[in-house]
């Protein structure tokens, strides 16, 4: 009889230990973030680049970007297609013009520093125009210095894509492509200073 009862037991704790965890599983499934849906800019998110055109504004007149510059951003999975000539449009950077912009707190190591050491709290922003007379962004770039030991990979720096209007975000974080692009660059602590003026690199001590 103590057998029984106690394989019964057995069993009802089988079956509340699969109840938990299916609810656990449908949990983590329906709260996963849909991060390939464009979603509206927290407060926090706007307040970053609010009035990002009053900052200084990096290079005067918009610039092409680099191709070289443009097929590191790529994602891995476009840099290795066989059929190159197609178009990388998931490569925000491919064949735009760009206006950049600098925050006060980063102002210094962009415009000033020859090694430059950004501090935390620097932001950067990219406009991403589609023609060198575009008046509005399509998109924007924007890497922010997060505290040390954000994301090491990548000098610590956060990186989100949004519209031109600041107003979404398409992505945002350690960005896989985005890492792999600005690695190349790590004694620059990450940072592409193409788009700097020739008289501007003069100065930089």
């Amino acid at each position: 009889m103590k057998a029984i009862q106690r394989q019964k037991f057995i069993v009802v704790l089988l079956a509340l230990s699969l109840c938990v965890t299916g609810v656990v599983v449908w949990a983590q499934h329906s709260l996963r973030p849909k991060s390939a849906r464009p979603v509206a800019a927290s407060n926090t998110t706007e307040s970053l680049i609010s009035g990002y055109r009053q900052w200084a504004k990096v290079n005067p007149h918009p610039l092409e970007m680099f191709k070289t510059v443009a097929e590191l951003c790529a994602a891995p999975t476009l840099r290795n297609r066989a059929d190159s000539a197609k178009p990388q449009a998931d490569n925000p950077h491919f064949r735009k013009f760009i206006t950049v912009y600098v925050n006060p707190t980063g102002r210094a190591a962009m415009l000033k520093q020859k090694t430059p050491h950004f501090p935390v709290g620097s932001v950067i922003v990219k406009e991403k125009l589609a023609e060198e007379t575009s008046k509005d962004p399509e998109l924007l770039t924007v890497m922010v210095k997060r505290e040390a030991g954000y994301n090491p990979a990548s000098g610590d720096w956060e990186y989100l894509v949004m519209d031109g209007k600041g107003e979404k975000v398409t992505a945002q974080g350690k960005l896989e492509s985005c890492n792999a692009c600005h690695t190349g660059v790590k004694d620059n602590d990450y940072i592409f200073r193409s788009y700097l003026p020739r008289d501007a690199k003069a100065k930089l001590r």
